[in-house]
């Protein structure tokens, strides 16, 4: 790949000892001759990312997920440096900057393209998320109910606490707390996860790119709460059915080589 030029950091100063690491990959950027722009806004300003070869977010997944809609439109690959709990996007470490960023600058680098969802409401245009989309109960201690349709056939109704619509990207999120597969981050899918159903028989299911999904509201005493990599999805209590599918707009994410999703999950996930 070509070696980096231009980069914004983006320091999510919430976080303790963010904004140093900032501040010594922004030298650290400097020595090798690149231009580097540092933010610790949080969400980071509008634009921030206009004309920049690449991002490095300081911070966790939640830092990185704020930046999606930036990093989209100005197709932007993105790097995540660890700052936060669990994280499976933000891969790079503070130890290790000073022999894991260097390469990156002089172009040892590789962008994965991560599948991402589409979805909108019955009146809405159509939105994006990275990790998922939940729809839940609006009613603390009360079942939810929910039909899935693909085109004119149902799936399932679902009596149960939510359903989780999952990328590849979000099976080791949410999904995979309520019981979902986890799916590799190449994979072109939906993974559809039911929360704490009322069936002993209601399993997740895949659905592979091409197919819309319909979700639709069952009498629900509350309109239910719906949200998009954990941001409310809607403005408003939206208008049911929703569509789901794969999108066709990617997220770009800047890996080092040589990068193991398996060896990263063995360790996340404690795997031996």
């Amino acid at each position: 790949m070509k070696p980096l030029k231009r980069i914004a950091i983006v320091s999510n100063a919430t976080k303790s000892g963010a904004p140093r690491v900032g501040e010594e990959l922004k030298a650290m950027a400097e020595s090798m001759g690149l231009e580097a722009i540092l933010s610790t806004e949080f969400p980071a300003p509008s634009g921030l990312l206009e004309n920049m070869d690449a991002c490095f977010v300081i911070g966790g997944d939640g830092t990185l997920l704020n930046l999606m809609e930036e990093a989209v439109a100005n197709d932007v690959p993105v790097a995540g440096i660890r700052h936060g709990q669990l994280g499976f996007l933000a891969t790079f470490s503070p130890k290790d900057m000073n022999e894991q960023i260097p390469p990156l600058f002089r172009g040892e680098y590789e962008i994965r393209r991560r599948s991402m969802l589409s979805f909108k409401d019955r009146e809405g245009s159509s939105k994006i998320a990275l990790n998922d989309l939940v729809v839940k109960s609006g009613s603390n201690g009360r079942l939810a109910r929910f039909s899935v349709m693909v085109g004119d056939e149902p799936v399932a109704d679902y009596a149960c606490d939510g359903i989780v619509f999952a990328t590849p990207t979000g099976s080791t999120a949410y999904n995979l707390a309520a019981g979902g597969p986890i799916a590799h981050p190449d994979a072109q899918v939906v993974l559809m996860t039911p929360i704490s159903a009322h069936s002993l028989t209601s399993r997740p299911v895949v659905f592979p790119s091409g197919i819309s999904l319909q979700v639709k509201c069952l009498n629900n005493p509350d309109s239910p709460l719906v949200s998009a990599d954990g941001q409310a999805a809607f403005l408003k209590d939206p208008v049911f059915p929703l569509e789901v599918s794969v999108s066709k707009t990617t997220f770009p994410l800047l890996e080092g080589l040589g990068h193991s999703h398996f060896r990263l999950l063995r360790h996340k996930l404690k795997w031996g």
